[in-house]
């Protein structure tokens, strides 16, 4: 999947340039950078090979959909996180946010081949994609209107966390909502990476967004 390539690649990209610009060993921090984004893939690849979400829905698919939840938050407030905030730019933590764009028509044309719930589309209760639309808007404006990119992350962190209850009601969890086709995408790989990737991208990406806003006030 083109998104969660891109996705991964910016995350390893970003850290290389703030170190530099924050004169950390660039090798090393990539590195381990990588070395945990593969492990964290793993975890997720591991899970979903062994089809236990598919066996055991309920608990293990909630407890891993918290986990990606915590996870995101702990990249966001670790070291890491505070390096991406000092040493990006508001202009490219916003338009890191566009994946969310291409990820959203991706999602719609599952739905139109009745793979995936319309729930998780523009048509029914997922949003997502005016968050993606107004980050590439709001990027080239961002390091002049601080108003503005303030505007998109309480938006931003209202929508992605709009689908994540989406999500859960899609998926086939016993207090889900009763509709078929449900979000199956744990069940299958590449697939299941949209949740640790993107929606955990999505999330740390506003943590991250936060604590820039707040450094540069």
């Amino acid at each position: 999947m083109a998104v969660v390539i891109g996705i991964c690649i910016m995350f390893i990209g970003a850290v290389g340039v703030v170190s530099e610009r924050l004169e950390f060993s660039v090798n090393r921090e990539v590195i381990k950078a990588s070395v945990l984004a593969l492990l964290w893939l793993g975890l997720g690849t591991f899970l979903t090979y062994t089809k236990v979400f598919q066996f055991y829905p309920y608990p293990i698919a909630l407890a891993y959909f918290t986990l990606v939840l915590v996870v995101s938050f702990g990249v966001a407030l670790s070291s890491y996180g505070n390096r991406l905030a000092l040493g990006l730019s508001l202009s490219a933590l916003v338009l890191f946010q566009g994946f969310r764009l291409p990820l959203e028509v991706i999602l719609h044309r599952w739905a139109q081949q009745g793979t995936m719930p319309f729930t998780m589309t523009w048509t029914g209760y997922n949003f997502d994609v005016l968050a993606g639309i107004l980050a590439l808007v709001i990027a080239p404006i961002a390091n002049r209107h601080k108003g503005a990119v303030w505007f998109f992350n309480i938006v931003g962190i209202i929508l992605a966390f709009n689908a994540v209850y989406v999500g859960v009601m899609s998926s086939p969890l016993p207090f889900a909502w009763d509709i078929e086709p449900r979000l199956l995408l744990l069940y299958h790989i590449p697939y299941f990476l949209v949740m640790p990737v993107c929606v955990g991208g999505a999330i740390a990406g506003h943590v991250i967004l936060t604590k820039a806003l707040l450094y540069k006030a």
